[in-house]
């Protein structure tokens, strides 16, 4: 096993590093367009419109880190992208990403299932500086929005190589915040060998997790041939491998040429397999359809035998309408059959769309037979989702199985009315229970 160095990033091959092998030549080849999408055009469907290169796809490629750059997976060409839920992706004519943005059709959307861990709003800006980069963010009304807490901005400084060497965080008043997973900045390191050091601090200097539930803290990143996270491990100040509490010190990922997260295996110090981290499960296997849409998750332990996450489930399957919108989640057993989440205790979420697909109508929860059933740690059967003649959300309402109004489990609410300020529309959300008495927040 030998690895070398392009862009930056570590990257394996197996045997003897020869660059006249054609090969390798064509992976190399490959690797460049991955880092530069803009730059080849062949066979991917774009558009060009006052200076800029528009390229659709129906999803987007899994990121660990924000080091790495958001690219768009599953290409689409124009008139396929006008009949269903597509990123756009702009370039300039430096073949820089200047915006990435969410649509249903033409309808402006939040991300969806889709989305990575930051593509985080319907629209993303970049801008570019001589030694750093601005990621500023925008709702579907076109207004400044704030993502990861009241994060408005995402700032990127350069090294002397031109790579990203450290992010912070901009709020609406120009101040640096700490964002909502606990984190003020990151900083990386770019290793001789190719691999990249990320430390995350809070405001006074403190190391803190990967993010809330992922008890990793100082990370050394390796990346495949195509520019995707292969190996993360969790490492001390001198380098050397680290378990959590959970016996975890790495996890190993499997992707697609197109970014497809197909595979995690969990390990500890020795390389060897370990239940952990937060799904508390050694190996974790996904499947997707022709979209990049995720259609099945199974978890295994260490003897590759399904057991159930942290998070109540063995197996899940997932169908999607003609849109690309969730339409039907199902849950079974070890042994493949139909069966309830563990923690939820139902077998099938069921969505309703509106016909253009572009609004949820409603939400219900089923057993094993079909019969309607209770989510067991929120207490309703059903939420109902109205809109105004904006097309915004005015009304959600939790429903019994008999589709009376009921107060959740949780926080006790039977519905929620959205108001809108006329001049600025900003929202105000009141909650209320099934006496119609108003719920505190």
């Amino acid at each position: 096993m030998a690895y070398f160095t392009i862009l930056g990033f570590s990257f394996f091959c197996n045997g003897t590093v020869n660059f006249t092998n054609m090969k390798l030549r064509c992976i190399l080849w490959c690797l460049v367009m991955s880092f530069f999408p803009g730059v080849y055009s062949g066979c991917i469907a774009q558009e060009k419109s006052n200076d800029l290169h528009i390229f659709y796809y129906s999803t987007v490629e899994f990121v660990e880190t924000p080091l790495s750059p958001i690219k768009g997976s599953v290409p689409l060409n124009k008139e396929e992208a006008m009949k269903r839920n597509h990123y756009r992706f702009s370039y300039n004519e430096k073949h820089q990403l200047v915006s990435v943005s969410f649509f249903s059709k033409n309808t402006p959307r939040n991300p969806n299932h889709t989305a990575s861990l930051f593509t985080l709003a319907h629209f993303m800006k970049f801008e570019y500086g001589e030694e750093s980069e601005t990621i500023s963010f925008f709702n579907t009304q076109g207004e400044p929005d704030e993502v990861l807490g009241n994060c408005s901005h995402f700032v990127y400084t350069y090294n002397d190589l031109g790579f990203r060497n450290r992010l912070y965080f901009i709020n609406k008043d120009n101040q640096r915040l700490t964002n909502s997973w606990g984190i003020y900045e990151y900083k990386w390191e770019y290793l001789d060998d190719g691999s990249v050091i990320e430390d995350r601090f809070d405001e006074e200097g403190n190391q803190v997790s990967i993010r809330p539930g992922f008890e990793f803290h100082r990370l050394k990143l390796y990346f495949n041939p195509s520019g995707h996270i292969a190996l993360m491990q969790n490492i001390d100040d001198n380098g050397n491998l680290v378990e959590n509490s959970s016996g975890a010190s790495q996890d190993r990922i499997t992707t697609n040429s197109q970014g497809n997260f197909l595979e995690w295996n969990v390990l500890n110090n020795k390389n060897e397999l370990e239940k952990g981290n937060g799904p508390n499960v050694a190996i974790g296997k996904q499947e997707f359809n022709e979209y990049g849409y995720e259609v099945a998750l199974e978890h295994q332990d260490e003897k590759n035998q399904v057991i159930v996450s942290h998070y109540g489930i063995y197996i899940s399957r997932t169908k999607f309408d003609q849109f690309g919108n969730i339409q039907e989640r199902t849950f079974y057993n070890a042994e493949g059959k139909p069966a309830k989440h563990s923690n939820a205790d139902y077998h099938k979420l069921s969505l309703i769309w509106d016909e253009q697909g572009n609004k949820r109508k409603s939400l219900r929860y089923f057993d094993v037979v079909g019969t309607p059933c209770l989510h067991a740690t929120r207490g309703y059967h059903g939420v109902r989702y109205e809109y105004d003649d904006q097309g915004r959300i005015s009304k959600i309402s939790y429903l019994s199985t008999t589709d009376e109004l009921t107060n959740r489990k949780d926080n006790g609410r039977a519905y929620s009315v959205y108001k809108y300020g006329k001049e600025d529309g900003e929202v105000q959300v009141v909650h209320f229970d099934t006496s119609n008495l108003e719920i505190k927040q």
